[in-house]
């Protein structure tokens, strides 16, 4: 028979070598990760309802890779106030997650009519 104080030894033994795999998992991924890497497509912001995906494309440059999309507002909205919806009127940094372990940058830009964002890896 099992006394409590092994089994608590074993549950504390199985969440250490859990949480050690998952560092060695994280840190593997940031080591591998390529600079044409892009973010998953999840951490893409949500296009808010009345505004309309007209393009989604994947940029490369010397700076690495990300997505870009290009919004059209809903009817008597301009792209500025699009963005101001979305929370993009500034870039931001999007904290790593369990599943994506990279900081990841988003921003926005009018372009006459359309509002272009942008998602990558910093």
């Amino acid at each position: 028979m099992i006394t409590r104080t092994a089994a608590a030894k074993i549950v504390v033994g199985g969440l250490v070598v859990l949480a050690c795999l998952w560092v060695l998992w994280f840190f593997a991924l940031m080591a591998f990760g390529s600079e044409g890497a892009l973010p998953p497509k999840s951490r893409i912001p949500g296009v808010p309802a009345g505004a309309s995906l007209v393009e989604e494309s994947e940029q490369c440059g010397s700076g690495g890779c990300w997505w870009q999309l290009v919004l059209a507002p809903a009817a008597g909205q301009s792209p500025a106030e699009l963005a101001g919806q979305m929370g993009l009127t500034e870039e931001r940094s999007l904290r790593p997650e369990l599943f994506d372990p990279g900081y990841v940058y988003v921003g926005s830009e009018p372009r006459g009519d359309r509002l272009v964002v942008h998602v990558g890896y910093q």
